[in-house]
């Protein structure tokens, strides 16, 4: 990107293709009502998608609840849970790029994940 494209309001293409694609995965409330689950894991950049409601769907019923799950390395350990549309509000500010589907989130220190949880 040259200077004269920084003035023309063009932006630095961001790489995506070395992000993790985060795939939910879904378990069963005690009512029998499924929820999505998604890990954000430290140390890694990762594509959340911005609608899994959307998206997917269990046994053809839609999924309304959804989790981040925040994964630190460094501690080998799950060190939270919160209600993913929240999260990716909080998120924003780590975003590198965003689609119409997907957010793309910079690699995440233990101290960046821990601040996330609720």
């Amino acid at each position: 990107m040259g200077l004269f494209d920084k003035f023309k309001g063009k932006k630095e293409s961001i790489d995506w293709s070395d992000a993790y694609n985060a795939i939910p995965k879904f378990y069963m409330k005690p009512d029998g009502s499924p929820f999505g689950s998604i890990a954000l894991t430290e140390g890694t950049k990762t594509a959340l998608p911005k609608n899994p409601q959307l998206e997917y769907k269990v046994d053809g019923k839609s999924v309304t609840e959804w989790k981040l799950v925040l994964v630190s390395t460094s501690k080998a350990t799950v060190i939270g849970a919160t209600d993913y549309f929240i999260a990716l509000e909080k998120i924003g500010q780590y975003s590198l790029d965003a689609n119409r589907n997907a957010i793309l989130i910079k690699e995440l220190s233990l101290v960046e994940l821990e601040n996330l949880v609720e």
